[in-house]
């Protein structure tokens, strides 16, 4: 009876947590699901369940593996898509990383966080931005983002309170916690304020 060829299948790469968070790092903090991690590493979610606890667990440690790098990169997108990825970044990695407001509040900041602000006003100028002006979009969206974040913070916390009952207070506002609209409503302003002087620096017709 011929023998038959034995069939050689190479060992697939070992999945390890270092991987996966190599994988969500390469996905992006402002797109993570897991659903694109595990289509990234050729496997299935429930695998990734093995090594993490979940989405927000990963999210934790993308976090934590990003701070102190650029966290946003440059593709081309239009200022408006930078601050829109920059606004969704800084929320994700205070939701994850609370304790990075603490750090804000509570000591000078570090070269890490120098090193991004300039990264991404850098962006902004390199879409022609004046100077004075990317400065000032990038002040106004941290604070209204900081200040989303801290108020999601306090939402989680008062509808843990034992003496928190919706039918005494009545449902939370869903503008609690969220910086979407009053983001498009800066970038909106901002844009209105370059169409005019790009307006008044035109040669009036004839």
């Amino acid at each position: 009876m011929p023998s038959q060829a034995k069939r050689t299948v190479g060992r697939p790469r070992r999945l390890t947590l270092e991987r996966i968070v190599d994988a969500a790092c390469e996905v992006g903090i402002a797109k993570l699901e897991m659903s694109l991690v595990a289509e990234r590493l050729n496997t299935g979610v429930a695998t990734l369940y093995g090594y993490v606890r979940g989405r927000e667990h990963l999210l934790q440690l993308v976090a934590q593996r990003l701070v102190g790098q650029a966290l946003i990169k440059d593709e081309g997108q239009s200022w408006q898509d930078i601050l829109r990825e920059h606004a969704t970044v800084t929320y994700r990695l205070f939701q994850s990383l609370p304790h990075l407001i603490t750090n804000l509040i509570g000591k000078e900041p570090e070269q890490h966080s120098f090193d991004y602000s300039q990264r991404v006003l850098s962006m902004l100028e390199a879409r022609g931005l004046p100077p004075a002006v990317a400065l000032n979009v990038y002040i106004e969206i941290n604070q209204v983002v900081i200040g989303a974040a801290i108020s999601m913070m306090r939402r989680e916390v008062l509808i843990q309170l034992p003496e928190y009952e919706t039918e005494n207070w009545g449902p939370l506002p869903d503008i609690l916690g969220d910086y979407c609209t009053t983001l498009e409503r800066i970038i909106s302003g901002y844009e209105a304020e370059l169409s005019s002087g790009e307006d008044e620096k035109s040669p009036q017709n004839a």
